[in-house]
């Protein structure tokens, strides 16, 4: 009888080759648009896969054509989970019924960052390069909100409630819209911060 050994070194020698030689699921798949952008460097310290994971997702990305179709489906992806943000601060203001001033702080600035989205997707629409200015607005009410709610230790709760992990991820497709408009190779190549 055969010793099972050499099938088991075909087998493991076979799965260890075809492993070595598919290439990552989001990198595979991803357009050259997309991979661009995705290399560009990210104020959030966001890595290379997570951007195209984050990306690549979304059916209106994978139909981008250029970078303003791009910028203005992130855009939305952006604006979505902002809505999402605003309506689980107003919902915890709701739930807690205390009139917390700093829940109330965020859900009237998130207001602001869901309108400065809107805004934002119009104007790159129009190719106006007040896009950035406005990126960086929203990034601005994104940081108050988050100071205010956010305890002294970093963590995102606040009166053990946890704060909405949309809270990231809008802010995460902010990033990329903005290395898409602003980026070395972005659509209006801003070079300058809001003091």
């Amino acid at each position: 009888m055969a010793s099972p050994q050499p099938l088991r070194y075909v087998l493991f020698t076979a799965s260890f080759l075809m492993f070595l030689s598919s290439p990552t699921p989001a990198n595979a798949t991803a357009s050259p648009l997309v991979r661009s952008v995705c290399k560009e460097p990210l104020s959030m310290n966001l890595n290379y896969g997570e951007c195209v994971k984050a990306l690549w997702a979304d059916a209106r990305i994978k139909s981008a054509l250029n970078l303003k179709d791009l910028g203005i489906a992130t855009l939305e992806l952006a604006k979505e989970n902002a809505n999402v943000t605003l309506a689980s601060f107003n919902n915890l203001l709701h739930i807690s019924n205390s009139g917390n001033t700093d829940v109330q702080l965020c859900g009237d600035l998130y207001g602001l960052v869901v309108k400065g989205f809107q805004v934002a997707i119009e104007e790159l629409k129009k190719d106006h390069d007040v896009v950035n200015y406005i990126l960086e607005m929203v990034q601005k009410y994104h940081d108050i909100c988050l100071n205010a709610v956010a305890p002294p230790l970093g963590t995102h709760t606040f009166d053990g409630v946890l704060v909405p992990s949309s809270i990231r991820v809008a802010m995460l497709y902010r990033d990329i819209a903005f290395a898409i408009t602003s980026g070395p190779s972005g659509i209006f190549r801003y070079n300058g911060k809001l003091n």
